[in-house]
């Protein structure tokens, strides 16, 4: 039986694709599926990074999908974010401005007892030509567009996140985050990883998950605020890798021996294509200025993951070729099933939570699960 890894990129409030994955996975029944994969699939390691680090510590501390598919639906921006508490009268009115051309409605204040935004040491002079003390006044002090106290209060409060129930999962679960003023990968799991080439624990590796270390994984630059953790400062983890498979592979050594294979769903929220095809996206150019920063940011985030698969599959033609001479295996075998969207997902999606757009994206996801196991697992 192969070791089961479910591996859930970034990508905030498109993030309930990654349930509809888990939806299609849960199934019992999979037609057009082999006999081997019908059934649950359930993951035994779960990796993930940013809105991928909340799905999987809820997947790790057993909520169903059913349960997640309800959460998400219920899950409005006012649970997840709203305007810093410093920001200025004028900038609040610009800001929601914007936010009701892309969310429909009107972010609140976070309250400053509920608010995880740092203000800054100076004021941004928006405009230069004022004196400092009335653009103070006028814009505030803020280094972040949103504030995710809401969604801290909503992961500990209504979703019941916590270090104890992860620490008892029996899944292993690792996220990822990015040190703000290093840009190195910190890497935090539920239990000790020891590091497949050295033998000793990960260097990068904090054992402990709780909502604070969740929160890091989260803080989108530039939108969110950086999260702190004791004297390290912390952004999303995707600045770094959106899909980090280094963590699993080595989460695998520590548990399992390296004659088992490993089967690893992606889920990634940018389109995929294999080298060769020729993706729908190549036939036009983006439309609009919305439409290129969608491109640009998903080609980055897909960037990372794009080497992984190339080293992955390396790594699988050599064990053949060992196989082949009677070398004793130096590498364990890894498959990869990718679930992505045909078609971009809207960048705005990305601070966008309510029923309805969490409703397709589900749908989309179970899609691309199906599609993922109809191709790699053939009846």
């Amino acid at each position: 039986m192969a070791i089961r890894t479910l591996i859930l990129s970034g990508g905030g409030g498109r993030g309930a694709f990654h349930i509809g994955v888990l939806d299609y996975l849960s199934q019992a029944d999979k037609p057009g599926v082999d006999a081997a994969h019908q059934g649950p699939w359930e993951p035994e390691i779960i990796v993930g990074t940013s809105i991928g680090a909340v799905n999987g510590a809820a997947i790790a501390q057993g909520m169903t999908s059913q349960e997640l598919i309800a959460r998400w639906r219920a899950l409005e921006e006012a649970h997840v974010e709203g305007l810093p508490p410093l920001m200025g009268p004028l900038a609040r009115w610009f800001s929601n401005r914007v936010y009701r051309r892309i969310l429909d409605e009107r972010l609140p204040t976070v309250p400053g007892d509920v608010a995880t935004s740092m203000p800054p040491p100076d004021t941004w002079p928006l405009l230069p030509f004022l004196p400092a003390a009335l653009s103070k006044r006028l814009f505030g002090r803020w280094a972040n567009l949103l504030d995710t106290g809401p969604l801290r209060r909503t992961l500990a409060e209504d979703w019941g996140i916590s270090q104890e129930k992860l620490a008892a999962s029996d899944k292993t679960l690792l996220i990822s985050a990015t040190n703000v003023q290093t840009g190195e990968l910190r890497v935090f799991a539920n239990r000790p990883i020891i590091s497949r080439k050295t033998g000793q624990a990960r260097t990068d590796t904090e054992v402990g998950i709780d909502v604070d270390r969740i929160l890091a994984s989260c803080s989108i630059p530039l939108i969110y605020p950086w999260t702190r953790i004791g004297n390290d400062y912390f952004w999303d983890g995707a600045v770094v890798a959106n899909t980090p498979l280094g963590p699993a592979l080595d989460a695998a050594a520590s548990q399992y021996d390296l004659e088992e294979p490993m089967e690893a769903v992606v889920v990634l929220m940018t389109p995929w294509w294999e080298s060769g095809q020729i993706p729908p996206s190549r036939q036009a150019l983006p439309r609009d200025f919305g439409q290129a920063i969608t491109w640009t940011l998903d080609w980055a985030l897909l960037a990372s993951f794009r080497a992984h698969l190339q080293l992955l599959r390396s790594f699988n033609a050599q064990i053949a070729l060992d196989e082949a001479a009677g070398v004793p295996r130096r590498y364990r075998r890894i498959d990869v099933i990718i679930a992505a969207p045909e078609e971009f997902l809207p960048v705005e999606r990305i601070i966008d939570y309510d029923e309805d757009a969490s409703s397709a994206l589900i749908a989309l996801g179970r899609a691309a699960a199906q599609a993922a196991f109809q191709k790699t697992f053939p009846a």
